[in-house]
């Protein structure tokens, strides 16, 4: 299967990300594995978290051309040989099928979404095995005070100015982070969005 662009996942930004290009008539997929944290805030009565539902946001996508594969998550991904460029990935449903894409969004949020994960030697990212900004000492990823911002927020996936994802220390150039999977301080809801329409721009510049 091919496409222009692939975004993984279905929260805020990405979905932001898939609704610009297919704005910009992008053949885009998106992959969205199931309900985030964000997701859950708000009550299913609530109006607001209906009219937010990210099952209303990838109805509208499909409305709009994008080929939304839900219940389905990218599980590996192939690079060139030098590291540079992501030349096919896989999805747990699909098993065996390649996916080919111009480019690719990595929107698949922290820890609770496993966007990144965490193990006795430190913190990973799954898909690409990304370079991922943490603190090695697990003594400092809480703050006792339990109202306080807690260090481990700010793990997440290290990216060029960009936000092209950086494995090795070589800079992917066709994979690019959006929303709560990058490193440094949680964002907000309007964060998250920018960062999905950010990413979707940057692609779009070179895509």
């Amino acid at each position: 299967m091919t496409y222009d662009i692939i975004v993984i996942g279905g929260g805020l930004a990405g979905c932001t990300a898939a609704d610009v290009l297919a704005g910009a008539g992008k053949k885009v997929a998106l992959f969205a594995e199931g309900l985030s944290l964000h997701d859950a805030t708000e009550g299913p009565a609530s109006p607001k978290a209906q009219a937010r539902s990210p099952y209303s946001a990838l109805s509208a996508l499909s409305a709009k051309g994008v080929t939304v594969f839900r219940g389905d998550s990218i599980v590996k991904a192939d690079l060139s040989d030098d590291g540079s460029h992501v030349v096919r990935v896989f999805s747990r449903n699909l098993g065996d099928e390649p996916l080919v894409a111009g480019a690719f969004v990595l929107a698949t949020g922290k820890f609770f979404s496993r966007g990144i994960i965490s193990y006795m030697g430190g913190v990973f990212e799954p898909v690409f095995d990304a370079d991922v900004e943490f603190e090695p000492d697990h003594g400092k990823w809480f703050d006792t005070d339990f109202f306080a911002p807690q260090p481990y927020e700010r793990f997440g996936v290290r990216t060029d100015e960009a936000g092209r994802v950086i494995k090795g220390g070589i800079i992917i150039d066709n994979l690019y982070a959006a929303g709560q999977v990058l490193a440094g301080e949680p964002l907000s809801d309007e964060g998250i969005e920018s960062s999905g329409r950010a990413a979707a721009m940057e692609i779009m510049k070179k895509w």
